[in-house]
């Protein structure tokens, strides 16, 4: 009998894993989507009120880290210049999720006007709210050297 139960049950955790995993995949995918479009209520959509952003780059041989509370970053993103044009490529996804929490470590390339700027990865953390993923924060790494 336990045989049994664990052969209907492992699938179905399975698939509510994988259902998840396209649930923030989109949620990730939606922000970004905001973002390239500079639109302020599509970036809310999928971002806890808490929201806050930390990069960290290598300056001068120095590591340095900068944050930026939610407001600061959507005011950043809506009121930057058309020109020159920005582009994020997420290029891979790993997805790690417990409960109400989860995190995505998502390698990425930034692009300006079609030449590479900087690479490097996005760990975004999520919540669970309701029944939507939001994200509550976004650490990216930024490096020159995209080799």
């Amino acid at each position: 009998m336990k045989k049994i139960l664990l052969i209907i049950l492992v699938p179905l955790l399975s698939y509510s894993q994988s259902s998840e995993n396209v649930n923030i995949k989109t949620t990730i995918e939606t922000f970004f989507d905001g973002f390239h479009q500079k639109d302020s209520l599509l970036m809310r959509s999928v971002l806890h009120e808490s929201f806050k952003l930390e990069s960290v780059a290598i300056r001068d041989n120095k590591v340095s880290k900068r944050d930026l509370n939610g407001k600061e970053f959507i005011s950043a993103v809506t009121q930057r210049s058309d020109n020159p044009v920005w582009k994020e490529k997420l290029l891979s996804y790993e997805i790690n999720i417990d409960g109400p929490l989860a995190n995505a470590w998502v390698k990425y390339e930034f692009w300006i006007d079609n030449k590479l700027s900087h690479c490097g990865v996005n760990s975004i953390h999520l919540l669970k709210d309701g029944l939507k993923w939001k994200i509550f924060s976004i650490s990216d790494s930024r490096r020159k050297n995209c080799n």
